[in-house]
């Protein structure tokens, strides 16, 4: 998590209004660890990802996705990516075809391997994005993996003026909200961008720290951008992304985004 103190993050891209009705397929591969429910409702989240990219042509960056193989949870880490990818489409159904395929495999060193596939049929529609090529932004961290106390700062560069807000993406949280907007704060109220590369924070520090709930050894959290041409209310805390999804689709406002993973060690 981060403390603001005070002082003195796959491309998205727009599309058409128009549902798209796709087949698509998910396997998950999973030890006895996990259970056979989870490993099919992971199967299922790799199948609403297939979905999404077939749907409206969106991919989840390489970089991202070779991320979760190097964290603590990486069934969690997909899920979350998927979360994040589809604030860029909405399913206005999803059908599972037949039942889960559920078989094992003997590996090399003995040990079971336990696999889920499903194949299901969905309506993809694209959620409305600003789609002009010279309204866009490009962030880099000071760091993709942190220990508490260690400082997050990031480097934004804009070709075009736009409202600009953060949020950041705390999966892991069972109670409370799981959403929090990071800028703009208390400390730097103006988020309409005017300059060409701002680096933040400018007026207070982002101090990371460890959950004292969480006993994993690490942990993945988000930062989540979105670009307006427009200032929106946006509330300073959601219940999760869904919730901030849906704050977002049932507005009248287009926006630009993107997301950072980070990870935090102990």
């Amino acid at each position: 998590m981060l403390r603001i103190l005070l002082l003195l993050g796959f491309i998205f891209y727009s599309f058409p209004s128009l549902a798209k009705t796709v087949y698509a397929n998910g396997k998950y591969r999973h030890n006895e660890e996990i259970s056979t429910k989870e490993g099919c409702d992971n199967a299922l989240q790799r199948a609403k990802l297939d979905a999404t990219q077939k749907g409206i042509g969106m991919t989840i960056s390489s970089e991202e996705l070779e991320k979760c193989s190097q964290i603590d949870g990486e069934s969690n880490c997909e899920r979350n990516q998927f979360f994040l990818a589809t604030f860029n489409a909405d399913f206005t159904d999803i059908e599972v075809l037949d039942k889960p395929i559920k078989k094992t495999e003997t590996l090399s060193d003995g040990d079971i391997s336990y696999i889920c596939e499903i194949k299901i049929k969905a309506e993809v529609e694209p959620i409305k994005q600003i789609n002009d090529p010279n309204f866009n932004f490009n962030v880099e961290l000071n760091s993709h993996n942190f220990k508490p106390g260690d400082e997050l700062a990031m480097e934004i560069g804009f070709n075009s003026h736009m409202y600009f807000t953060i949020f950041q993406v705390l999966p892991y949280k069972n109670q409370g909200n799981q959403v929090y907007k990071l800028f703009p704060n208390e400390r730097e109220e103006n988020n309409y961008i005017e300059s060409k590369k701002i680096t933040l924070p400018y007026n207070a520090k982002y101090e990371v720290y460890f959950p004292e709930q969480i006993k994993k050894k690490n942990i993945d959290e988000y930062l989540f951008f979105l670009g307006s041409d427009e200032p929106i209310k946006w509330l300073d805390e959601y219940s999760d992304l869904n919730d901030l999804k849906s704050s977002y689709i049932n507005s009248k406002n287009k926006v630009k985004t993107k997301y950072k993973q980070y990870t935090i060690y102990r």
